[in-house]
């Protein structure tokens, strides 16, 4: 997932200096990811809603080091109000989770400086994940993935909604690309797909009372699902993933 999100960010045009705002930033995985690509000339500021998240975050990178000065913040974003401006403004898997995703792309883009970019990584479960021949680690982990998304009122095909999402916020279609995780062999980049995923959905997750980072055994899970899928011989296929950006 970290290698979509982060050609997405580049195809938008990020880059070393830039001073950027994530969204929903969770655990921090996008955050760390941006401060990679804008190293120590930039910065990246990450805003979450929950405190307990952002204090893992905190910590993480303190324990991880980062490329960049990066900040974490405790705001909703449509209560967000920066001092300054940013040059780039996203986000990944957070839109979906908005009851009016195009208010918040409105409502960040007063944030950005003039020509700013505007990038987020969604996805669509149109196309149902699964393994064949089946693998119940696998299998377990997209279906944990689509009941999160089902019991949150998501629109579980919102990535692909994302041209009508930047038109109703005011702005023109953006650059879409889109990909299918594919994989099933020994060292697949799907094992940690999966794995991202759930971590990054892990609130959520444990908020609805599906599960936690123990019962779901985390730190494990890519191993045990690629031990799985390569003794079965099978391919996994993942939901779309959806990447869209432009320059206001």
């Amino acid at each position: 997932m970290g290698t979509w999100t982060e050609n997405y960010l580049l195809a938008a045009g990020l880059e070393k200096g830039m001073n950027v705002l994530d969204l929903g930033s969770g655990m921090g995985d996008v955050t760390l990811l941006a401060a990679e690509i804008v190293g120590p000339s930039g910065s990246v500021t990450g805003i979450d809603r929950d405190p307990v998240v952002l204090q893992k975050a905190k910590e993480r990178v303190q324990a991880q080091g980062h490329s960049a000065p990066v900040t974490f913040l405790h705001s909703e974003i449509l209560n967000f109000r920066p001092k300054s401006q940013f040059d780039a403004i996203i986000g990944r898997y957070v839109l979906l989770y908005q009851p009016d995703p195009s208010r918040v792309l409105s409502h960040a883009a007063a944030f950005l400086r003039r020509g700013g970019i505007l990038c987020f990584h969604e996805l669509s479960f149109g196309t149902p994940a699964s393994s064949y021949p089946a693998t119940s680690l696998f299998g377990d982990t997209v279906k944990l993935i689509g009941e999160v998304i089902r019991r949150s009122g998501i629109n579980p095909d919102f990535g692909l909604f994302l041209a009508k999402t930047f038109a109703d916020a005011g702005f023109s279609r953006p650059t879409i690309k889109a990909d299918v995780p594919v994989g099933g062999e020994a060292g697949s980049y799907i094992y940690g797909w999966a794995t991202e995923t759930v971590k990054t959905l892990l609130p959520v997750i444990e908020t609805l009372g599906l599960g936690t980072a123990h019962d779901l055994q985390i730190e494990t899970l890519a191993q045990r699902m690629e031990e799985e899928a390569v003794v079965n011989h099978s391919e996994l296929v993942g939901p779309l993933q959806v990447g869209a950006w432009l320059r206001t």
